[in-house]
């Protein structure tokens, strides 16, 4: 009898020092994701996907690029892979954004069919012909060709809706810029719109981002 009592005891021992020694599935470093969706930042930009590279930069598209300090960064959302703020400044009552967006190596359309698409999201208060009316230029940044166009009207929101459907808000007295640059994996396309004030605001620091950008 006192035989099987010791041979029930040592045997529950044993059975503790199992489940104290016993380590979880799953606990350890190396199942840990190490960035968004488990994809390194390195693979999510030669994905396309907007990343943070090492020097403090977003690279969208093989493309990097230093937004500056006093924008409000929102992150990527959907077709945007980066979104930027900034607040009203004095006599303006909303804000200005930038929106970052890439389609893909082959998506998205031709430089002068978004051009002309941007500049079909503006009216003239006048009636007049918004494609007249826009500034075009050019530049380069680290060998890449980009594309500006800018114009001051009634800002046609919600235009970038698929095949152009849904309801469209006029804010007026708006100002748009858009620039194309065309990179290693596609064109990066960045669109300007707020209160004219504002905007310009924004728009001497997103140039010089952009003339900045390199691969």
């Amino acid at each position: 009898m006192v035989a099987s009592l010791l041979v029930a005891l040592v045997a529950l021992a044993g059975c503790k020092d199992k489940v104290q020694y016993t380590e979880r599935a799953g606990s350890s470093p190396a199942d840990a994701p190490t960035s968004r969706y488990g994809t390194p930042p390195q693979q999510q930009a030669a994905d396309g996907g907007a990343a943070t590279s090492p020097a403090g930069g977003t690279t969208v598209a093989g493309i990097t690029f230093n937004p500056p300090a006093g924008w409000q960064n929102l992150g990527a959302d959907g077709m945007r892979q980066a979104q930027f703020r900034l607040a009203p400044v004095e006599g303006d009552t909303e804000a200005a954004e930038v929106n970052v967006f890439y389609f893909g190596a082959a998506s998205g359309g031709g430089v002068e069919a978004n051009l002309a698409r941007w500049i079909g999201q503006m009216q003239l208060p006048n009636g007049g012909d918004p494609a007249a009316a826009a500034s075009r230029s050019t530049f380069t940044a680290d060998g890449m060709p980009g594309h500006v166009v800018s114009l001051d009207g009634t800002y046609m929101s919600g235009s970038m809706r698929p095949m152009g459907g849904g309801e469209k808000t006029p804010k007026e007295g708006f100002r748009l810029v858009g620039v194309v640059l065309e990179g290693p994996q596609g064109s990066v396309f960045f669109k300007l719109t707020g209160p004219a004030a504002t905007a310009g605001a924004m728009e001497g620091e997103l140039m010089t981002m952009v003339q900045a950008a390199h691969k």
